[in-house]
């Protein structure tokens, strides 16, 4: 939906946003009891099944994982941005003309142009967090895998700011409550009817 859509006479306007070093903060703080959840369990599991865990010595075979690592986190954070920007199609009445994809203070980001539901906003929120994360966590339990341990451990922490964004739109209910992503922001402005 159109943004000029939302007046001020019929709807009541929230910015929720933070500066980027407040976002980077925060950022890091929402994923650590997750982090801590999944080190513990994979530590469990490594324990409980008697694997040695990972380990690498130097040598050629660490620059090959170390170059398998760095390609595959940039794969995961392009797929990120990606997952984002398919949920928020599903409110986009311009489609992809309404998704915005970019970089701004060495983060990648997914911006839509339109205002969408609460509800699609907050799912589009934790869709990489379902979707690839806890995918690779429960690879990483199951195989004990260094490299898919070491990534979901980047990738939780990558959703950190929609943890954020997530948790500071827990106040707002209902169908009628809307919200657009600020672009130039961290945050988002919600419109209560």
């Amino acid at each position: 939906m159109n943004k000029e859509l939302f007046s001020q006479d019929k709807y009541t306007e929230h910015t929720l946003s933070m500066s980027f070093l407040k976002a980077n903060i925060v950022g890091t703080l929402f994923p650590i009891p997750l982090v801590s959840i999944f080190v513990i369990m994979f530590a469990w599991v490594e324990y409980s099944l008697n694997r040695k865990g990972f380990s690498i010595s130097w040598n050629a075979q660490f620059l090959l994982w170390l170059l398998v690592f760095y390609a595959s986190a940039f794969l995961l954070i392009a797929l990120h941005e990606l997952v984002h920007a398919l949920f928020f199609l599903r409110g986009c009445e311009n489609r992809w003309k309404s998704i915005r994809f970019g970089i701004k203070s060495a983060t990648p980001y997914c911006h839509c142009k339109e205002v969408l539901p609460l509800n699609l906003y907050r799912h589009s929120l934790l869709a990489p967090l379902w979707l690839i994360c806890l995918p690779l966590a429960i690879v990483a339990l199951l195989t004990g895998h260094g490299l898919i341990f070491l990534l979901t451990v980047i990738m939780i922490f990558g959703s950190g700011g929609d943890l954020a964004i997530f948790w500071s739109l827990r106040k707002y209910k209902g169908n009628r409550t809307y919200v657009w992503d600020m672009e130039d922001a961290v945050g988002c402005i919600v419109y209560v009817l």
